[in-house]
C-alpha cells in the first residue's frame, strides 16, 4: 500500500509547523521520521491519520485522497501504535488485540470465535501468545509494545503508523521491537515511525525523512542523507559517524561529540 504527502502545510492558527512537506512510502518501506522536539512529527502522524485536516497540501492512499475517505475506511488502511504505557485498565493481552477490530465490527456485534483464533495467530507471529490471557499491567514494557502491534496488524491495515516505538523499552526490547518492525516491511507493509535515534534509521530503516522549522531538512537512504552535518545541524551538537564491523558485513553508527555547534 502506496502513502504520498504532497505540499503538506498545516498551522495551528497563525503558528506554522509544517510548510510544503512532501514524500512517499510504500509496501516493503520503513521510513524513519527524526527531528527534534516540537518539529512536528506527531502533528504529521495525526494528519497522516486523518485526524488533523492540512491547510494546503495532500495526503492520498494508493492513489486516493485521505479526505475523500471516511474514518472507518482510513481505519482499513492505516494503524497507529502509540508508545508502550503501563495501561489504566488491566485488559488481556488478548482483550486488548480484539479492540483492533473496532472498525470491522457492527455497533452491537461481538467478535466471533474465528476472530479469536486471528488474535492468537498475530500474536504466535510476534512470539507473545503465551501471554494472551496475561493482563497488559502485568507483561514487561517490551511486550506490552508488541501488544500495540499485534492490536495494529489486526486491523488489517497495510501502513502502520508508530509513535517512537522503543520510547521506556531497555536495550533488548527495543532491538526486539524494531526486529519485529522490519520482518513485517519485508512482509509487504509500509512503515513509518519517529524515532530520536539515528541509529535506528541506520539499523532498521531503508528511508528517512529529516523534519527541522516544519520542512524537510533530507529525505532519502539513511547512509545517503543522515550526513555528520545534517545530524549536527538537527540537534546542534557535532555528530561522528562511522562504519563498524558487523555480522560479517559493516554497519553506520552516529556518535555525539562533544560541544553544540555555533549556529
Amino acid at each position: 500500500m502506496k502513502i504520498e504527502v504532497e505540499g503538506l502545510e498545516f498551522s495551528y492558527k497563525e503558528h506554522a509547523v509544517l510548510r510544503g512537506l512532501d514524500f512517499s512510502a510504500e509496501g516493503g518501506d520503513v521510513v524513519a521520521v527524526l527531528g527534534p522536539n516540537g518539529v512536528g512529527k506527531s502533528t504529521l502522524f495525526r494528519c497522516l491519520l486523518g485526524f488533523l485536516h492540512p491547510q494546503k497540501g495532500g495526503i492520498r492512499i494508493d492513489g486516493r485522497d485521505i479526505r475523500t475517505m471516511s474514518s472507518a475506511e482510513t481505519a482499513r488502511c492505516i494503524a497507529y501504535i502509540p508508545q508502550s504505557v503501563s495501561p489504566a485498565f488491566n485488559y488481556t493481552v488478548q482483550d486488548t488485540v480484539l479492540m483492533g477490530l473496532t472498525n470491522q465490527l457492527g455497533t452491537f456485534q461481538s467478535p466471533r470465535s474465528g476472530d479469536v483464533r486471528k488474535v492468537v495467530e498475530v500474536l504466535d507471529s510476534l512470539g507473545i501468545a503465551h501471554l494472551r490471557h496475561r493482563g497488559c499491567g502485568q507483561i514487561s514494557g517490551g511486550e506490552r509494545q508488541l501488544t500495540l502491534l499485534a492490536r495494529a496488524l489486526i486491523q488489517n491495515a497495510g501502513i502502520l503508523v508508530m509513535d517512537e516505538p522503543t520510547a521506556n523499552l531497555d536495550y533488548g526490547n527495543s532491538w526486539r521491537v524494531m526486529e519485529r518492525i522490519a520482518d513485517l516491511a519485508r512482509g509487504g507493509y509500509t512503515v513509518i515511525f519517529s524515532t530520536h535515534d539515528p541509529n535506528h534509521a541506520f539499523m532498521h530503516a531503508n528511508r528517512v525523512l529529516v523534519l527541522k522549522d516544519g520542512g524537510a531538512l533530507a529525505v532519502g537512504a539513511p547512509r545517503e542523507v543522515l550526513t555528520e552535518g545534517v545530524l549536527s545541524r538537527l540537534y546542534n551538537i557535532n555528530v561522528l559517524i562511522r562504519r563498524v564491523p558487523y555480522n560479517g558485513g559493516e554497519a553506520t553508527i552516529s556518535l555525539p561529540a562533544g560541544a553544540a555547534n555555533s549556529d
